[in-house]
C-alpha cells in the first residue's frame, strides 16, 4: 500500500484528493501547514500556488530528495527543487481518470528508479 502525501491548500479539494487516494487502495496524508518536518511517503501530491504547499514540498525534497511529486495546477518554472523528481504535471481541472493514471506512473517510476 502506497502512502501518498497531499499538499492542498484548498479544503475541499484536499479532502477529494484523500478520499479518491484511499480508493485506490492508498492511505493519504494531508500535510499541515504547521509541520517542521513532513512524514515520508511514497508520492506527493503538491499544488504549488501557494506559498505554504511550495514550503511542505521543498521539505519533502528536503529530507525525502527522490520523492516523487506530481503537481496539479499551474507549472512551476520558477521552483527549481521541483526539477529532479517531478514525475508529471497536471493542468487543473484534470479528470479523476488522469489523477490515477499519474499516479500509477509515478509510482511505478519510484520502484524502478
Amino acid at each position: 500500500m502506497a502512502s501518498i502525501l497531499v499538499s492542498e491548500a484548498d479544503p475541499d479539494v484536499r479532502q477529494l484528493l484523500i478520499v479518491l487516494m484511499e480508493r485506490r487502495g492508498s492511505s493519504a496524508i494531508a500535510l499541515d501547514r504547521n509541520v517542521e518536518i513532513p512524514p515520508r511517503g511514497d508520492l506527493l501530491l503538491l499544488e504549488p500556488a501557494t506559498g505554504w504547499c511550495v514550503e511542505q514540498a521543498r521539505l519533502a525534497r528536503l529530507f525525502f530528495p527522490e520523492l516523487p511529486i506530481i503537481c496539479m495546477g499551474l507549472r512551476p518554472e520558477g521552483a527549481d527543487f521541483l526539477r529532479d523528481g517531478t514525475v508529471v504535471y497536471l493542468e487543473k481541472p484534470f479528470t479523476v481518470e488522469a489523477l490515477e493514471a499519474a499516479v500509477a506512473v509515478a509510482l511505478r517510476e519510484a520502484v524502478i528508479g
